[in-house]
């Protein structure tokens, strides 16, 4: 779900302004992480920003500091490095080494079960490391889970965020992630290094398996499984595992502390006989011995008959006799011992008499089938492990080629998310600057002529439109005719089509023509060719009137000085108005400088993003083999170091520079030029006390209105701010609709205008259309059979205003479920509900009436399904665009419902509503 970021990025922040946040990375319930570069370094960082309640919170920011101390002592590879901490503008804030490879959570979610087991195990040897180092400076982590272990571009495991660590003291509050917290935590007994052993050990079977050790239906339930039995051996969810993993895994899950490991120490003695030999089922337990090319016995064989085989080792020595199973030692030789115990044994008297040739022929003709059988299983051990070895390399292959493509997507969307803020930071100078000049200006009217105040704003400066120049003669060439390009060389992939040619005005505003319509992007359509030559038409004409501006600004006379007011305007010196004027047009004229430079650097960075952008796009990489595979990270790289060197120019620094000149010296500006006119005003006022009069009823008048807008205002803010507090308090989600009602009707009644009780009434609308989605539940779902999500095959026999009951999909088996608990646990089957019986109720679901839902009660029905997914679902990262998706198709389908619904969801583009 999309917020507004805690910080608008680009921009300055720190203490000391030393840090350029460029994008956010993540966000949480306590604040947000950035993608950063340490100016005075010249390096990149993770910069940590907590929110402002925070910092106003004495014991949160002590314990914040703490952390940042605690983390900063661990100095080893696998642990995350903390370079500062401070408080920039109220906000507590550390930054640290920046970890670019992803987590290990995003590791499990891409692979699932099919996650590399020898990866897996190594990430979980290097935490184990970095848990060591904090031990033995007596530091324990206290929240070892994926989401905390981050990857380097090497795939290295870096531990980060230490803070229950140092928050862990003098509290009772019970710190930690259900999945993976340790028992002895939950008891709140005493803890050290073995809980985040614990926690490992929990982080690891959830890797290696796709599942937690436990699982539950709450948290609560998750914690309290791992008391009532131990979790499942890791081999058995999935096959493959081996028993040496089992064991390391289980032990490091022991419920009783003293079970588990002694030390990390001994922990990485056994990470250490597993990685060499105990990574996989098939290198343990029973195996098949293949033939040796030295000493011992080739085979052994049982057999009614008693035979004699040579000893290989003993040459053409004695044979060595046997007639029954020998005892084996150490790597299936046979024991020497047994071979001196044993006594030659005589065959039985119709055996002698059939003569010592044939029974030599016999042991030949077994010997040779054993050695011919022993020699298949060699070819066919060899090709396998041929073709096996071939198939993981060209498996490798293309995840390679496929990471790279997905790197070099990242790198377009972030360049173009990075031009866009830059335009938006460079369009915030401008706003900074038009603010105090149209603040003059009208402190200025009615002392000089217009013609003169208007030079409180001068034109684009050379610099700006120098860029856009250089915009527009890129935008002449990329829509130049086709023969006139260089051709291509023959190898090199076809060209995509030529991106949107875009024109910057004199104002330094970029703009471009409108996107084609369905039937206009079809290559083979004729309105396809008309819709090229209105574009043709329309670029050409902008290009000329930017270059006729431009032209004439350039050829525009130098302004004359500030002729002296006329004898009519005031009664003082002219000369001392005269000055106030050129003052005010000499220092505005430097903000605007400093604005247009902002433009001028937004419009040559968006030139070097959109070369960067079309020179990914025109690149393709359709191979699977290892020339594809170097080409694409040859030019992955070469791309992120291309983009990086457009971050790190100086035209960020000098924006940031400029802004910041800005917003300190506009103010300063309007107020000096005000202080000096007020002295001159005051002169005038003895004159003015009649129109004063006048001016001070009328002011009554707007002052009465304003009182009355302020009241609507702050009634509608409160009426606001009740439905807040119930979403907050959880209300909507116990489905106590009639409670929330009345508490929002209490509240309008104590309103005075019409207005507020009309803001109030919408609110209550927005109530009463959440409980419609259940009424049609209740109505309709009986007898239903849920098809997917945690209720597959679950179906519903009863259904109430109270609760759900159900039958498993044994068919015998009864369940319950109230309100609550489906709404909050159950979204996926939510959603199941809402799609059948009410996006598809205006044409199949019956009400209690047994009538239809008519197009009016569909669309409150929907509405209310979207509220529903927003406000009650807010925990699913999927809820607000599923909500967005619901409303968008009741007013397609409902088009006079707009307003309404435009009221409800006053966020939502209903321009762009998706196909039903």
């Amino acid at each position: 779900m999309s917020e507004e970021q805690l910080i608008p990025t680009p921009s300055v922040f720190g203490e000391t302004g030393n840090f350029l946040l460029e994008r956010e990375m993540g966000r949480g319930g306590m604040g947000g992480v950035y993608l950063g570069r340490d100016k005075m370094l010249d390096r990149p960082v993770a910069v940590k920003v907590m929110l402002r309640e925070y910092g106003a919170d004495a014991e949160f920011v002590e314990k914040f500091k703490r952390e940042a101390q605690a983390a900063a002592r661990l100095i080893h590879p696998n642990i995350a490095q903390i370079y500062t901490y401070g408080i920039a503008d109220g906000m507590p804030y550390i930054a640290m080494e920046l970890v670019a490879g992803g987590s290990l959570d995003q590791l499990m979610q891409n692979a699932g079960a099919s996650i590399d087991i020898p990866r897996v195990m190594k990430i979980g040897e290097q935490v184990a490391q970095a848990l060591r180092c904090a031990s033995d400076q007596g530091l324990v982590h206290g929240d070892v889970k994926p989401e905390n272990i981050l990857l380097d571009a090497n795939g290295n495991a870096k531990l980060v965020d230490f803070g229950l660590a140092a928050m862990q003291k003098n509290t009772n509050e019970i710190w930690g992630t259900p999945y993976y917290i340790a028992p002895e935590k939950v008891k709140k007994e005493p803890v050290d290094y073995r809980a985040d052993m614990y926690s490992l050990g929990g982080t690891l079977y959830h890797a290696l398996t796709g599942v937690a050790p436990f699982e539950g239906d709450d948290a609560a339930a998750v914690v309290r499984r791992r008391f009532e039995a131990p979790p499942v051996p890791p081999s058995q969810v999935r096959p493959g595992i081996s028993p040496q993993i089992d064991a390391l895994v289980l032990r490091m899950l022991a419920l009783n502390p003293a079970e588990r490991y002694p030390s990390f120490e001994a922990l990485l003695e056994d990470f250490r006989h597993v990685m060499a030999s105990g990574l996989t089922s098939s290198g343990t337990g029973t195996s098949m011995r293949l033939p040796t090319a030295q000493g011992g016995r080739r085979i052994v064989m049982k057999g009614r008959k008693r035979f004699k085989v040579k000893n290989l080792s003993e040459g053409e020595g004695e044979d060595a006799p046997f007639g029954e199973e020998p005892f084996e030692g150490e790597g299936g030789a046979v024991s020497s011992k047994r071979r001196t115990t044993m006594m030659k044994m005589t065959p039985p008297p119709d055996e002698q008499q059939g003569g010592v040739a044939g029974k030599v022929a016999s042991v030949i003709g077994i010997t040779v089938a054993v050695i011919g059988l022993v020699a298949g299983l060699l070819v066919w051990y060899v090709v396998a492990d041929k073709n096996k070895r071939a198939a993981e390399k060209q498996a490798q292959i293309t995840r390679n080629i496929e990471k790279a493509r997905l790197s070099i997507a990242d790198i377009r969307k972030n360049a173009l998310k990075f031009a866009e803020n830059f335009e938006d930071f460079a369009n915030k100078a401008v706003k900074e600057c038009e603010g105090p000049t149209a603040q003059l200006k009208r402190t200025l009217a009615g002392k000089f002529d217009d013609a003169l105040i208007d030079r409180i704003k001068p034109g684009p400066s050379a610099e700006l439109l120098q860029a856009i120049a250089l915009t527009n003669a890129a935008a002449a060439a990329a829509s130049a005719p086709a023969g006139a390009a260089v051709a291509a060389p023959a190898a090199a992939p076809a060209a995509p089509a030529a991106p949107a040619v875009k024109i910057a005005t004199a104002t330094g505003k970029v703009i471009q023509f409108r996107d084609p319509t369905d039937d206009e992007a079809d290559p083979m359509s004729p309105e396809h060719e008309s819709y090229l030559k209105q574009k043709a038409a329309w670029e050409k004409e902008q290009r000329e009137k930017a270059e006729r501006e431009a032209e004439e600004r350039r050829n525009a006379p130098a302004a004359e000085p500030a002729a002296a007011p006329a004898a009519s305007s005031l009664a003082t010196p002219e000369g001392e108005l005269a000055d106030v004027l050129n003052s005010a047009v000499r220092e505005t004229s430097g903000l605007w400088e400093r604005a247009y430079a902002c433009q001028a650097a937004a419009i040559r960075l968006r030139h070097s993003i959109d070369g960067l952008v079309a020179k990914i796009d025109a690149a393709r990489f359709d191979g699977d083999d290892e020339a594809t595979m170097a080409n694409a990270a040859r030019f992955s790289n070469e791309v992120h170091d291309e983009f990086e060197a457009i971050k790190a120019s100086d035209e960020v620094s000098k924006a940031q520079k400029a802004i910041g000149y800005i917003q300190s010296k506009g103010k300063s500006v309007v107020k000096q030029t005000v202080d000096r006119l007020t002295i001159i005003q005051k002169k005038k006022e003895r004159d003015e006390a009649a129109a004063a009069a006048a001016a001070a009823e009328k002011e009554r008048q707007e002052r009465l209105a304003q009182e009355k807008q302020a009241t609507i205002e702050a009634d509608n803010r409160k009426i606001q701010e009740k439905f807040e507090a119930l979403v907050t308090a959880g209300v909507f989600r116990q489905l106590n609709w009639s409670g929330a009602m009345r508490q929002l009707q209490a509240t309008s009644d104590e309103f005075k205008y019409a207005e507020s009780q009309n803001a109030a009434e919408a609110l209550i609308k927005k109530v009463k259309m959440m409980a419609t989605v259940q009424e049609v539940f209740v109505a309709n779902c009986k007898d239903y059979k849920f098809m997917k999500s945690k209720l597959a095959g679950h179906r519903i026999v009863e259904i109430n205003e109270k609760e759900i009951k159900l039958v498993k999909p044994d068919g015998k088996t009864p369940m319950k479920l109230n309100w609550v608990a489906f709404y909050t646990k159950y979204h996926g089957n939510l959603n199941e509900l809402i799609v059948r019986f009410i996006e598809k109720g205006k044409d199949s679901s019956k009400l209690k009436d047994g009538k239809r839902l008519s197009l009016q009660p569909w669309a409150d029905a929907m509405m209310g399904a979207a509220l529903t997914m927003q406000i009650i679902c807010s925990d699913d990262a999927t809820a607000a665009g599923r909500a967005e998706q619901i409303a968008q198709n009741a007013v397609k389908l409902l088009p006079e419902y707009l307003k309404h619904a435009q009221a409800i969801f006053p966020n939502v583009n209903f321009d762009a509503a998706p196909a039903e």
